[in-house]
């Protein structure tokens, strides 16, 4: 069960989001620090809100994408890089090229730029424990974001990446994986122990050491919450102290204010008391006079109050207008239907009582002895008051007048007329004069003064508005009136009446007076609860923050942790890792020390510890630095093997001068991985470097050497080739042969640079007889860098080495050493500079004899 595994149980939580960045850190680190620790507490108070959300929170809770830890589907090997811009002193022009198969190594001195090279490759690549800083150019005055094209091949296909120190993982760089000292101190955990553990377990392991710290310092900071707030004694059975005894986090403000006295009710306490006490020392009877006088002298000012609200409440105002509206339309009708009637005639009051008398009794004249004449007359007829024949325009005056007095319009908006007037004539009878109410006010005054203001605020609004509608032009507008005195009068009658029925009897009496009692005891602790309001929502709030703080602390609960620790252990691939890193350890010699390997499970974590077999000492106790560092690189490739990965892999010095026992080790297990995938090594140590050459030759791999110079003020220009100190005695006398034609140019040219060329070619070629025989004639039985002395190889070299030998190479050194730089010649002794064709015939012998030895030597 892979990283992945981990990464898609964490993006599934739906809480704990926590444990995202716990998971990314570990990750991106290896091992958590304390930093990263005090940033994932603040993480967990941001989720289970003890703080308050920063802009990064989104990104800390986000989803995991640990780019290079997914299933690889296709190998990715590094081609080149170029085009590199504001990293430290590089040059930006160069291409620094690796074999894409087999070992490239890439030596340089210090400050020569591999490093820096190195570090672009930890920032792009997947590299475990903490990512160098890249530092800006010191020689440049623009400083930019570092930059830098890299080339990488994925299968057969080459993409072209233009990688940015901030621009996001690209995942297929993330498949290449880089060792160096740092990333080595991850593979090997524990103070007293070495444990190896698979990827996928180390982050959980690392997750649990964070909830482990989370919960430590949650603990430490729930502290001060843990002690209650002090609080008054409130009186046991009441209901303040019932509420009290049940505080908690979900306790509300509403609920707190619900048991909070009013300003009324406190002034209230008073009044009940003395209340109480004349309760005690009256009769029933005089208690129930005292009652009957209160409501009886509260009733008149309720029936005024009832009967105003009664004509002129909302319900009542509304019913006026709309009658208002009614009458004003349906006389607008009416006025309409007149004038198309009447206007126009010379009389006046046409159609007026009087007229219409007239015009019935005419009409009933007419229908008592002249039945078989129609009314109004028509064309033709005689009139019945002058008796002349009546006109056809005549006539049609007639009808109109009769179907004017038929027309309804007129008797509907008389009939609405009436109903106006008659609410009308109902305002003007009401009375607004509170005088015969004062008594009854002053009471009220002195008991409840808001109401008392009520009172006198309803009673005039209500007069505005009877003498808005009283107008002559009624006005409607709208007077905002609360009609909640009116009830609250009401209430008081009825408690008053109830009150003087529940004290009928001695009994009622008694009852009263417990009643009102509890009444008091229950204001009083009100008060004393109010009093105590601010300590008691200062209470709840620790109830609240206490909650927050164990919410947090059930986060870092291991029970899930744990389960999917257990199902990788269960998976089987712990298994193959324990065999693959066995083998590894095999292949770096340990079989001088009997290590075996043993599962543990504390907390979350299943791990597997190194032992010494039958010893109680650790291996850390015994194991030397060279020893742990193989450990940690067996770690490594134990892991590629098992997650069956293919693509290249970088290590940035993996060995250092503490190592030398393990240098030859490293260099071959290198060598012989390289077999396997492409292996890049950035060293500055010229031992390993050559002990890489020889191992891949030994393990048949191709080697491919690169040397990083420095120039001036820049750095990182490769060249392919090794540095001369790394040359064997084949690629030195190529280099020389290479050197002639140019030395040709400058003879012939009178190149004052000739003499110190020649020179110097002849300094070059002394060091070249030098490796010859350290390579060819002592076949490296004693070899510079190395710490052993190869007794076995004396049977190549016995009987093997003539006094030719020794005379050709005596004759060459000495040749080199008189034309070498090196020498002071002394005044008047100086030595001639040889020609080229001198020069070249020494370089030709040197061909010849080595080749001549290399084949008596193979």
């Amino acid at each position: 069960m892979s990283v992945e595994s981990v990464v898609n149980w964490a993006n599934k939580l739906k809480k704990n989001l926590w444990w995202r960045q716990a998971i990314r850190l570990a990750a991106e680190k290896g091992k958590l620090e304390r930093d990263d620790f005090e940033l994932l507490f603040t993480v967990a108070k941001i989720e289970h809100g003890l703080e308050s959300q920063t802009k990064s929170y989104a990104g800390y809770i986000a989803p995991l994408n640990l780019s290079g830890f997914g299933e690889e589907k296709n190998a990715v090997n590094l081609k080149n890089i170029s085009n590199v811009r504001h990293v430290s002193a590089l040059v930006s022009d160069a291409l620094l090229e690796f074999a894409t198969d087999g070992l490239t190594a890439v030596y340089g001195d210090n400050g020569s730029g591999k490093s820096s090279y190195a570090k672009i490759l930890k920032n792009a690549c997947l590299t475990r424990g903490e990512t160098p800083k890249i530092l800006p150019n010191i020689y440049e005055e623009e400083r930019s974001e570092p930059s830098a094209d890299i080339a990488i091949t994925i299968g057969q296909e080459q993409h072209a990446i233009a990688w940015r120190l901030s621009t996001p993982i690209q995942e297929d760089l993330k498949s290449i994986r880089i060792f160096d000292n740092t990333s080595a101190a991850h593979y090997i955990s524990g103070e007293d122990t070495i444990e190896y553990k698979p990827a996928s377990m180390k982050l959980l392991s690392q997750l649990m050491r964070a909830c482990e710290f989370v919960r430590a310092s949650n603990d430490k900071e729930k502290e001060p919450y843990i002690t209650s707030n002090p609080l008054p004694d409130f009186r046991p059975g009441s209901k303040v102290f019932a509420f009290i005894s049940t505080l908690s986090y979900k306790t509300k403000i509403e609920d707190v204010n619900a048991f909070c006295i009013s300003k009324e009710q406190e002034e209230s306490i008073q009044y009940h008391q003395a209340e109480l006490t004349k309760l005690k020392t009256s009769t029933p009877e005089q208690i129930r006079k005292t009652y009957r006088d209160r409501y009886k002298s509260l009733q008149p000012l309720l029936d005024h109050l009832v009967k105003l609200k009664c004509k002129l409440d909302h319900e009542c105002f509304c019913i006026i207008k709309n009658s208002f509206d009614d009458y004003k339309a349906k006389f607008a009708a009416a006025e309409f239907a007149r004038s198309q009637a009447l206007d126009g005639h010379e009389l006046s009051g046409i159609c007026s009582p009087e007229w219409a008398a007239m015009w019935n009794h005419v009409k009933s004249f007419v229908q008592t002895y002249n039945s078989e004449l129609t009314f109004p007359p028509i064309e033709g007829a005689p009139c019945p008051t002058c008796l002349q024949s009546i006109s056809g325009e005549t006539s049609k005056k007639l009808k109109l007048f009769n179907d004017y007095l038929q027309n309804q319009t007129q008797i509907k908006a008389s009939k609405a007329k009436v109903v106006f007037d008659s609410f009308i004539s109902n305002l003007k009878l009401l009375q607004f004069d509170l005088k015969p109410y004062e008594l009854t006010l002053s009471i009220i005054q002195e008991q409840n003064p808001e109401y008392e203001k009520k009172i006198i605020d309803l009673n005039k609004n209500l007069e505005t508005i009877r003498d808005n509608l009283i107008k002559t032009e009624p006005d409607f507008t709208p007077i905002k009136t609360e009609f909640n005195t009116v009830d609250w009068l009401s209430s008081q009658v009825s408690y008053w009446k109830k009150k003087e029925a529940e004290v009928a009897t001695n009994e009622g009496l008694v009852k009263q007076i417990a009643t009102l009692e509890l009444l008091i005891q229950d204001l009083e602790d009100k008060k004393l609860f109010t009093s105590a309001k601010q300590n008691i929502l200062t209470e709840i709030k620790r109830h609240q923050i206490l909650t927050l703080y164990d919410n947090l602390s059930n986060s870092c609960q291991s029970t899930q942790i744990t389960t999917l620790t257990n199902s990788i252990a269960r998976s089987g691939a712990v298994g193959h890792l324990q065999k693959a890193f066995t083998n590894e350890l095999k292949k770096f010699g340990f079989e001088n020390l009997d290590v075996g390997t043993e599962t543990r499970g504390v907390r979350g974590k299943q791990m597997f510890k190194l032992h010494l077999t039958g010893k109680a000492n650790g291996i850390m106790e015994i194991a030397s630095e060279g020893e742990q560092k193989c450990i940690a690189l067996a770690s490594f490739l134990a892991e590629l093997t098992v997650d069956d990965r293919k693509s290249a892999i970088i290590f940035d010095d993996p060995i250092n001068s503490l190592d030398h026992r393990w240098r030859r080790k490293f260099a071959k297990r290198i060598a012989e991985e390289s077999l396997n995938r492409q292996v890049i090594v950035f060293t500055h140590d010229m031992p390993f470097l050559k002990m890489l050459e020889e191992s891949s030759d030994e393990a048949n791999s191709t080697l491919k050497l690169i040397s990083i110079s420095k120039y001036g003020n820049v750095a990182g220009f490769p060249s392919p080739e090794p540095p001369w100190d790394a040359k064997n005695t084949l690629s030195r006398i190529g280099f020389l042969k290479n050197l002639l034609p140019d030395l040709k140019k400058m003879e012939i040219s009178g190149d004052s640079r000739y003499e110190f060329n020649a020179k110097h070619t002849y300094n070059l070629m002394r060091e070249t007889w030098e490796r010859l025989v350290e390579e060819w004639l002592l076949r490296k039985v004693v070899e510079r860098f190395a710490r052993e002395v190869k007794t076995q190889s004396l049977r190549v070299i016995i009987n093997g080495i003539t006094v030719e030998d020794n005379d050709i190479i005596n004759a060459a050194m000495s040749k080199c050493s008189t034309f070498m730089y090196g020498h002071d010649n002394a005044t008047g002794l100086s030595v001639d500079c040889p020609s080229y064709n001198e020069i070249e015939q020494d370089v030709t012998r040197l061909d010849e004899y080595f080749k001549a030895l290399k084949k008596r030597r193979t």
